[in-house]
């Protein structure tokens, strides 16, 4: 109606549109879509804002806690759909095994035939930390969009990835589905109690091999440590190879960042319009599908399916010495 009409006319919401949708090329999400991994490879699969460089970070420290030089996370674990933009070959080796690759791929477009680790949040905590990032990253105002602007613009289908519900859906039928290819990870659990999930992550990918060190693993993904690195998980080399196609100056640095304290709960700030924009969502998509009528269903479900199939071999906390 007129509403959707009149925020489609901010000049921002255009712009935050027509840059995302320059960032990857036809060519190369069409090479990420029909990439053949092999069986040892593994995904970390998110919408965005969900954990993607938390997760990716857990991964590679698992495979190469001695390889932390990076110049930045993407370079040693590249995005499918981007990868070829970023000169970037997916059929490479990498600079450790097993090979690593991040994706906000549903389960039905995603390259098949790997491993997959699938990171759910709050859909309320995501929307608010997309919000944060997209338009700086685009280099655009954040005051000059609204949460109620940015919530029909994602809604109208400005995310690349589409819904954040379906995404949810999709993954989490998969998971029942090819329980030994994929493993649901909540974000609240991460924060919550990161060795727990590092040894359940650790668990699914080597399952044979017992001289991974979760703790090493533990420290070099804390928030403080990833902070104190910020660079190397700030996607600058991503947006440094795009900038041009985006249609953003040569001479511009990229300002976003992504290693945030990643409050679990920051939904309390969002105005009541787009709380029940987002509730009404769920009882569309989620609800009739998955059984589960609010996120906290949701957690439950993801639990059982974790009880039932990758159990994490560590209870209890402890901390990092």
């Amino acid at each position: 109606g007129k509403r959707k009409k009149d925020i489609m006319s901010n000049t921002s919401i255009k712009l935050l549109q027509e840059r995302n949708r320059r960032m990857h090329s036809e060519k190369s999400i069409k090479n990420g879509l029909d990439f053949q991994p092999k069986p040892s490879d593994v995904f970390v699969v998110t919408y965005p804002k969900c954990g993607t460089t938390l997760t990716t970070a857990i991964v590679h420290a698992l495979r190469a806690p001695d390889i932390w030089d990076f110049e930045e996370i993407t370079v040693v674990a590249p995005w499918d759909i981007i990868a070829l933009d970023c000169g970037q070959d997916l059929n490479a080796p990498q600079c450790a095994e097993p090979r690593l690759y991040k994706s906000h791929e549903t389960w039905s477009t995603i390259a098949k035939g790997a491993r997959y680790i699938y990171v759910i949040r709050h859909p309320a905590d995501a929307f608010i930390s997309f919000y944060n990032f997209l338009p700086a990253y685009m280099h655009l105002s954040p005051e000059s969009i609204t949460f109620e602007e940015f919530a029909q613009a994602i809604f109208a289908g400005l995310s690349h990835s589409g819904g954040i519900w379906s995404h949810f859906v999709d993954w989490i039928k998969a998971a029942q589905q090819f329980p030994d290819q994929i493993l649901i990870v909540a974000f609240e659990d991460l924060k919550k109690d990161l060795t727990q999930e590092i040894a359940r992550i650790s668990h699914f990918l080597f399952p044979h091999d017992t001289t991974k060190d979760i703790r090493r693993a533990v420290e070099l993904t804390t928030f403080e440590a990833m902070s104190a690195r910020s660079t190397q998980f700030d996607d600058h080399f991503v947006f440094d190879c795009l900038k041009a196609q985006i249609g953003i100056d040569d001479g511009i640095k990229h300002q976003a960042t992504k290693v945030h304290r990643g409050s679990v709960g920051a939904r309390a700030q969002l105005p009541a319009t787009v709380l029940s924009m987002l509730h009404s969502r769920w009882t569309n998509t989620v609800q009739p599908a998955l059984g589960c009528s609010d996120y906290s269903e949701l957690l439950n479900l993801v639990h059982k399916l974790q009880n039932q199939h990758h159990p994490s071999p560590v209870f209890s906390s402890f901390s990092p010495s």
